[in-house]
């Protein structure tokens, strides 16, 4: 891995730093003062302050991204940036010079080859960005687009000569680093150190966090080196609503969401006003719908839905027969909570209708699947063809290795890990499932056997890992030391 240049990606916009002077100097002069001198050597007073400038300039563009304050005359920051200057630069020439004193500056046919292509794709890349930005709608074509795109990535500070210097210190700084970790192995004694370090570490995380193991499994992000009790590999072929079902069950579910609050709110008036006991006072209240809807009773009488779903409030009677100890503010605000948890329960009874009616939707698809697993297709295939589930479709890596679920798993659906867990044996297939989603149908992919993962499972990307560590430690400890050999002075007096 190369260490690319600190200052690459910063933005050629210069902040103007200002000070005062006892003393009027000559600008060009103070410029060209020496400030770093390693070796042979030498960066002025004018390349530290650009550096500098580059640098706070990029700062402020990154904060103001986020909305965030940044203040580039601060000299606590102006100083920080122009340490982090200096050390760049200091670095920089340091190796330059061991890459030219190792003999590493001339390019091969190849190398040279490389490059020129490398160079050739950042500078397309560059018009691209450049046309797409400035030129979207313009009219010019051929030779004068060419020389327009090509005018102004040089007023963005951008020419195919500064692209050409920086992939080939990029290309050189590959070269070096490749030199210096050559020699470098790992050996058998740090990748069995690594890998009892790796398992232990994971033990420890997943008996405080059972459920940290399936996120990592499911989210194909890094290895676990320890596998929990209580874990198995799962497939589903997923049977998803229908998008005309799924927007109306959406739908449902957000003015279910209203009244909810609309029942809370006319709680919280009736406990302003002193009441204890709504639930008593309700009972005296009954809530008519014009059909087709349902009539609402809150003795112990039964709720009768009429079909189809329906999305708009109906036209409701609310009646009352409180004693003379209630209140008119009272009696006004036990109807308002009778009418909101009314129209919730109306809401509610037509969110089962469109579950029911949008699972009755899909099960002759699922019933079809069924019926083609327990002729015996081949799981794989038939999920390949058949499952809603983005992460069973061929190309997921999950979809190879299934979902690792557990008890009380809480990532997933919980009819989805109940279903799971309830299949005893290694093959076999759930019924169609309702969730959240649609129709889970579930196949006991493996078991997953507790312990400490296989050495040889993961031997090979262990010793990749453990050989990039070495390598770029090997890399910053040889230039940490050509760094200390250089004996580079600063003249950091003549900064201020």
């Amino acid at each position: 891995m190369r260490k690319k240049s600190l200052l690459a990606l910063l933005l050629a916009v210069a902040v103007l730093l200002t000070g005062c002077a006892l003393v009027e100097k000559d600008p060009e002069v103070d410029r060209a003062t020496e400030i770093i001198r390693v070796g042979d050597t030498v960066y002025t007073k004018g390349q530290v302050q650009d550096e500098v400038a580059y640098q706070l300039s990029y700062m402020n563009y990154i904060y103001s991204m986020y909305g965030m304050a940044f203040d580039a005359n601060d000299p606590e920051t102006i100083a920080q940036a122009q340490q982090q200057v200096i050390d760049y630069l200091i670095e920089e020439a340091v190796l330059t010079q061991k890459i030219d004193e190792l003999g590493l500056s001339p390019l091969t046919e190849e190398e040279q080859a490389a490059l020129d292509a490398q160079v050739e794709a950042a500078w397309t890349q560059n018009l691209d960005s450049v046309k797409a930005s400035y030129f979207a709608d313009t009219e010019l074509a051929g030779e004068e687009l060419d020389a327009a795109l090509t005018a102004k990535c040089e007023e963005l500070g951008v020419t195919r000569e500064s692209l050409v210097k920086t992939e080939t210190a990029y290309l050189l700084q590959d070269k070096l680093y490749n030199h210096i970790v050559k020699d470098v192995t790992v050996t058998d004694e740090e990748l069995l150190a690594a890998y009892t370090e790796n398992v232990e570490a994971d033990r420890a995380t997943f008996e405080t966090t059972p459920s940290a193991y399936g996120a990592r499994i499911n989210n194909a992000s890094t290895t676990a080196y320890y596998r929990p009790a209580g874990y198995r590999m799962v497939k589903q072929i997923l049977v998803e609503f229908t998008p005309d079902d799924l927007a109306l069950l959406n739908e449902v579910e957000g003015l279910i969401a209203e009244q909810k609050a609309a029942v809370t709110a006319a709680e919280t008036a009736l406990t302003n006003l002193g009441v204890a006991d709504a639930d008593t006072l309700l009972t005296k209240v009954t809530v008519s719908m014009a059909q087709p809807a349902m009539a609402v009773s809150f003795l112990a009488t039964a709720t009768n839905l009429t079909n189809p779903v329906a999305t708009q409030a109906p036209a409701m009677d609310v009646t009352a027969a409180f004693d003379d100890t209630v209140d008119e503010a009272t009696a006004a605000a036990v109807k308002s909570l009778a009418e909101a948890k009314a129209l919730l329960a109306f809401y509610q009874h037509q969110l089962t209708t469109a579950t029911n009616n949008a699972f009755a939707n899909l099960d002759a698809e699922a019933d079809a699947i069924i019926a083609q697993l327990k002729e015996g297709a081949d799981w794989d295939v038939l999920m390949a063809e058949k499952t809603d589930d983005p992460g069973m479709k061929e190309g997921a890596a999950t979809a190879i290795t299934g979902y690792a679920v557990c008890e009380g798993f809480a990532s997933f659906d919980e009819p989805f890990v109940t279903a799971a867990m309830a299949l005893k044996n290694v093959g076999d297939i759930s019924p169609k499932t309702r969730g959240a989603y649609g129709y889970y149908i579930i196949q006991y992919a493996a078991d997953v056997a507790e312990g400490a993962i296989p050495m040889e499972e993961v031997q090979e990307e262990l010793t990749a890992a453990q050989l990039t560590t070495k390598q770029e430690a090997t890399y910053d400890q040889a230039i940490a030391q050509w760094v200390t050999e250089s004996n580079a002075t600063v003249n950091y007096e003549a900064l201020k």
